[in-house]
């Protein structure tokens, strides 16, 4: 991959697409668009937030190219303009369009009563109940790999997560897709944009660049609060012991994946994505000391 000849980091210009509809789930707003060109296929535009990070539509377009060299079913991402706001667009996961995307937060409703996605502590969004539904999952559709089951490849969805320091794994940030005939499969990764230290700016930012030692106790802070019990538990360490639950092959799968990540390739990926020099230096510093941790943790 070299300079600027990778079209996904070229943002797209909506002017001309056709609006299709707004998305009612989700805290932010976000609006569905049929490209002129493939009207057969919706993308989903979501403008940079105010309050957060100028950078947010980058972060979430590297991630997306990570995931693709990490292996893992993921969300084809694009930067995208539209009347002055910026953003990303995120193509619909679903490998057909008729097909249909539940959020998971919908299945844990049936399993625990007055179940509430955005509850504090993420009550009932637990290891337990996500492997009852995983269990009645077929593989994602557009699965890489063929062997593991469905919990086997969430489980690699989080090693992703502690790989980027992505800490937006909630119930309605990983879905089931379901076609004509009923099939129920995971669906592909998605909706990574809160990751690669993305929210971090100013003198905070600052200060976490300053050493190497605050670099990686940075890192390390990263937990997977999303999950019922693990508010202190770092994401690392949750990837592990939950990809201690999946068979043998799964097991070897994922340490081989971790082993196999290019750090060089994905550092080359985060400094085409132009964000700030400090935003760039941050986020290929996290995936460097998230991969050794990996290493570590699972014992590669």
């Amino acid at each position: 991959m070299s300079g600027s000849s990778d079209p996904r980091f070229e943002a797209v210009d909506l002017t001309g697409w056709l609006l299709d509809r707004d998305e009612p789930s989700g805290e932010n707003e976000k609006t569905w668009f049929r490209d002129p060109e493939s009207p057969d296929r919706r993308w989903i535009y979501k403008p940079n937030r105010e309050n957060r990070s100028e950078h947010e539509d980058r972060s979430e377009l590297v991630a997306s190219i990570l995931a693709q060299q990490f292996g893992i079913p993921s969300a084809d991402v694009r930067l995208g303009y539209l009347k002055g706001s910026r953003g990303c667009l995120s193509r619909n996961i679903v490998s057909n369009e008729d097909n249909e995307l539940e959020h998971a937060s919908l299945y844990l409703s049936e399993f625990v009563e007055n179940f509430d996605p955005r509850a504090k502590g993420s009550t009932g969004h637990s290891e337990h109940w996500i492997r009852t539904i995983l269990e009645q999952l077929e593989p994602p559709i557009a699965a890489p790999v063929e062997g593991l089951r469905a919990v086997d490849w969430f489980a690699g969805y989080l090693i992703f997560d502690a790989l980027i320091g992505n800490t937006d794994r909630h119930s309605e940030n990983w879905a089931i897709e379901i076609t004509p005939k009923g099939t129920m499969h995971l669906a592909p990764s998605y909706d990574h944009a809160t990751s690669l230290g993305v929210t971090t700016r100013g003198p905070r930012l600052a200060r976490v660049l300053s050493s190497e030692a605050l670099l990686k106790q940075f890192a390390m802070k990263a937990t997977a609060y999303r999950f019922e019990g693990h508010t202190k538990t770092s994401l690392v360490d949750f990837a592990a012991h939950f990809l201690e639950g999946c068979g043998p092959d799964a097991q070897r799968y994922w340490r081989e994946s971790v082993l196999q990540f290019e750090v060089g390739v994905a550092n080359r990926i985060i400094e085409q994505s132009k964000m700030s020099a400090e935003a760039t230096r941050l986020a290929a510093k996290i995936v460097s000391i998230n991969k050794e941790r990996l290493v570590s943790c699972l014992g590669c």
